[in-house]
């Protein structure tokens, strides 16, 4: 009776459910802002702690402005190893459209840069455990980046007050 109890404990904790990974992001950079709209690479460090390899899906986020304008979502494939007990970078280019550019010509005329928060989550899947898992990074545009963007967009016509 004792062994087949001690067989059955053992069972229990051989198929425990694994834990998520824990999510460590690190940056959000801006690689190019151009008329069409703005180029970032995400860096996130993931770890798992289970004795099993895991894999990530996807990375998907929301890129807002000033706190308040949003930019718009991005879905792209990451399909990375998360190998067990150690810690894996995520790399991953985003490339968010302009959705409403008299927003962003607004902020150019403030003459300031403009921060950014790119909010998202990683989907991370296994066997027995598919989780998204959220992170958030942020930076800040420049005041020229903007004013590009905007002289880009609007060919000879004249900006006054942004340049």
């Amino acid at each position: 009776m004792r062994s087949l109890l001690l067989a059955a404990a053992l069972s229990l904790v051989a198929c425990s459910r694994p834990e998520p990974p824990t999510l460590k992001p690190e940056v959000a950079a801006v690689t190019a802002v151009t008329a069409q709209g703005i180029d970032l690479r995400v860096q996130i460090q993931a770890y798992n702690p289970n004795s099993v390899d895991l894999s990530t899906r996807s990375l998907k986020a929301t890129v807002l402005l000033d706190g308040k304008i949003d930019v718009g979502t991005v879905t792209v494939p990451t399909p990375l190893k998360l190998r067990s007990k150690q810690w894996t970078r995520i790399d991953a280019p985003l490339s968010v459209k302009w959705q409403d550019l008299t927003s962003i010509a607004a902020l150019a005329a403030q003459g300031r840069g403009v921060p950014y928060q790119v909010n998202g989550t990683v989907a991370i899947g296994g066997e027995t455990l598919n989780v998204d898992l959220p992170f958030r990074l942020a930076g800040t545009l420049t005041q020229e980046q903007l004013v590009t963007v905007i002289g880009n967009s609007l060919p000879g016509l004249p900006l006054p007050g942004l340049r």
